[in-house]
């Protein structure tokens, strides 16, 4: 999930020097704004390239890990078919599911099914498919309810997210755009039933909306206090927004809570560093503590939240804790470099007895761009930026620095330069025309500016490609300050920019500043409903080569990606996926994080999910490789002390 963070800096002023924190780009593949302004413009939808594209990888490595077994799904990445790529793990019994991640042309997402009866020889049993336009990801769940038609069945639940509308009309032509999440029966292996599809958030303030908002992730729970079913949902439109489903009849599920937003509702944002401005519910699980249950979400720049949900409801929702950031980032500190901290809460899971919490934070860009404006009436002032979706990263190499040509909207062929920078405007035709006339006039980079119309300030993802000029997009209210008019919010959308106009210089450079990488908290609350408790921070940990220079590139994604904790009484261990990092394992006894075992697989590994999983009385490793399938692996060296 790549995000950039901006302001001004002299590249070689790094080592032991502050870079004090800026406006931070908006995600871009979550919250509003996500969309095109006429078909083929060129805009991701959520979910687009957010989990990072592997070139390299590092060396095999096996410390302390066997595989029992291992499964290649048909179709692992897509190439053959409209599946996706393999996502994320959740298994029941005998039987894993391996959700697939979104495909170019869309038309096969869904999850694979694998029996794992014989854990040494695992085999792809049968594919769920979902609805064309969606794709599954993040978040699946075997589930077995407790009360309602279903009590004692076993369910499989995934999310939807939903491509680009052009990509989505094409994949179902004959229908809307859907998102929300399915689900099915799975209780009989030989006749999985789908029990409902696009479950989710109908609604847009007082407005039926025709399709649910698109889902990122979900997790479901029982509750014994009103003996109900109950489903988390993160939004993808409405990203602030915490969604709860009763989902007891798991063929009519009903929404109780679509208007949790954390940041209104408790403050959970920070102020400073002021970089952190990313704030949206990312992911969530929901564990029963003593008499109340206590969801941890994952708030991307508002930390990580702990929340009382044993009333879901609106008014029955309380805050237990909430983290904040550092003012610097911890690792990076650690090397001897003063920079703010990512932020970039992903996912988490509680130790067994509660008292720790290890939360991973990713980062798929080891790159922090800084950028303002250098000249004229507003030098000086900072912006924010996002690369197109397959142009060159700036790095310290390569920034864009210089004073840009004003080629405003650059739909038709442009006269020819000798090399320079071009400030475009949206609008009118597709953002991959734009570049192809800026780079063919002999531009070396573009700077998008959003067109005047709702949103303006908001950022995307552009869809352009091209292997050698950089490609960037900026708020409207940036373009218009390099064009000599101030002015910011709803006036930005209305303004018009100025014809002819000469533009500013501008600064965009790029440091060095490492993958995303793991924290440890001590949480401290009871298990009665609606008390207060904490959550303090007491460590980190980061794969070493993630925080070189030199695994920049060329190694694969070094960024964590998710943590599942052992919960064998006795053993405090927490298992990581880590992508080109492979599956790490760390013992988190004594307040510290401390790497005790690695597998890395011949010819590099690429892992998303990773699972604690129960099986004939034995307890494997589950974890999902995005271009391979399954693996089951057992941890073998010491088992760690007490958390």
């Amino acid at each position: 999930m790549k995000k950039k963070h901006l302001g001004t800096v002299a590249c070689a002023a790094l080592a032991l020097s502050v870079l004090a924190p800026m406006t931070a780009s908006a995600h871009p593949e979550h919250g509003e704004n996500q969309t095109e302004q006429f078909a083929g413009e060129g805009v991701a939808g959520p979910g687009y390239k957010q989990h990072g594209e592997v070139s390299g990888h590092l060396p095999a490595v096996n410390r302390d890990m066997r595989v029992v077994g291992a499964a290649t799904v048909s179709n692992p990445s897509g190439a053959e078919s409209g599946r996706g790529r393999v996502a994320d793990v959740s298994a029941y019994g005998d039987y894993a599911y391996l959700t697939s991640f979104r495909t170019d042309n869309c038309l096969g997402g869904g999850a694979w099914v694998v029996d794992m009866s014989d854990p040494k020889n695992p085999v792809e049993d049968e594919f769920l498919p979902t609805t064309p336009g969606n794709y599954a990801g993040e978040g699946s769940q075997v589930f077995t309810p407790k009360y309602g038609p279903y009590a004692g069945k076993q369910l499989f639940l995934h999310q939807n997210e939903t491509c680009d509308a052009e990509i989505a009309a094409e994949a179902k032509p004959d229908g809307p755009n859907l998102g929300g999440i399915n689900i099915w029966d799975v209780t009989d292996a030989d006749a999985r039933t789908l029990l409902v599809e696009h479950a989710g958030d109908y609604t847009d303030g007082e407005e039926t909306r025709e399709n649910p908002t698109s889902v990122h992730s979900m997790f479901a729970w029982n509750s014994f206090v009103d003996e109900r079913v109950y489903a988390v949902l993160v939004d993808n439109e409405e990203a602030a927004d915490v969604d709860i489903l009763d989902i007891t009849d798991p063929t009519a599920p009903v929404m109780v809570n679509d208007s949790l937003d954390l940041a209104s509702k408790f403050g959970v944002a920070q102020e400073n560093p002021d970089n952190l401005t990313s704030v949206f519910n990312h992911d969530m699980t929901v564990k029963r503590v003593g008499g109340r249950y206590v969801m941890n979400v994952n708030y991307w720049d508002g930390g990580y939240v702990l929340l009382d949900v044993t009333d879901p409801t609106p008014d029955g929702v309380s805050l237990i804790a909430e983290s904040d950031f550092a003012a610097l980032d911890e690792e990076r500190l650690a090397r001897g470099e003063e920079i703010s901290p990512e932020g970039n809460a992903h996912q988490s899971e509680f130790s067994r007895n509660n008292k720790v919490l290890v939360g991973t934070d990713e980062d798929f860009n080891p790159y922090r761009v800084f950028a303002s404006i250098t000249s004229g009436e507003f030098d000086g002032y900072e912006f924010s930026a996002a690369s197109a979706s397959d142009t060159p990263a700036l790095t310290p190499e390569t920034p864009i620095s210089g004073t840009p040509t004003n080629v405003g909207l650059a739909c038709e062929p442009l006269e020819a330069v000798e090399g320079g920078i071009a400030l475009i405007e949206r609008g009118t035709c597709a953002f991959q025309v734009k570049l192809d006339n800026i780079t063919a006039a002999g531009y070396d980079s573009g700077i998008v500016f959003n067109s005047a119309a709702p949103g303006c300030e908001g950022f995307i993802n552009m869809l352009a490609e091209d292997e050698e000029t950089e490609f960037v997009f900026v708020q409207r209210s940036t373009g218009l300050r390099l064009l000599g008019v101030a002015t910011e919010g709803d006036a930005a959308c209305t303004t018009a920019s100025p014809a002819g106009a000469e533009s500013a210089s501008v600064d965009i450079s790029a440091v060095f500043d490492g993958w995303g990488y793991v924290r440890m908290f001590r949480t401290d609350f009871t298990g009665k409903p609606g008390t207060a408790g904490s959550i303090r921070q007491v460590d980190t940990y980061a794969l070493p080569e993630s925080q070189e220079r030199a695994y920049a590139e060329g190694f694969g994604d070094l960024s964590v990606h998710e943590v599942a904790m052992d919960p064998r009484e006795g053993r405090s261990l927490a298992y990581l996926s880590y992508y080109s990092g492979g599956v790490r394992v760390l013992d988190y006894s004594k307040g510290k994080l401390r790497e005790v075992g690695a597998f890395i697989d011949e010819g590099g590994s690429n892992v998303w999910g990773i699972e604690v999983h129960k099986m004939a009385g034995k307890t494997y490793l589950l974890a999902s490789d995005r271009d391979r399938g399954l693996y089951i692996l057992k941890y073998t060296g010491k088992k760690g002390g007490r958390g």
